[in-house]
């Protein structure tokens, strides 16, 4: 391999690590987001059932 080759790799394996970087924070980012409106989905409906039980009595 000479240092051009060497050099031409490096570059490219480079880019390809900050392109994998990028979406792994951007799939952390959905992540979160997902969670989150699993939580309050969640809050959500426990409120929900809370309030038809009350209503029931």
């Amino acid at each position: 391999m000479t240092r051009e080759e060497y050099e031409e790799k490096r570059r490219r394996l480079s880019e390809d690590a900050e392109d994998a970087r990028k979406a792994l924070n951007r799939a952390r980012a959905r992540y979160e987001q997902i969670t989150d409106e699993l939580r309050d989905l969640r809050i959500e409906w426990q409120e929900q059932q809370a309030a038809d039980r009350a209503t029931e009595k």
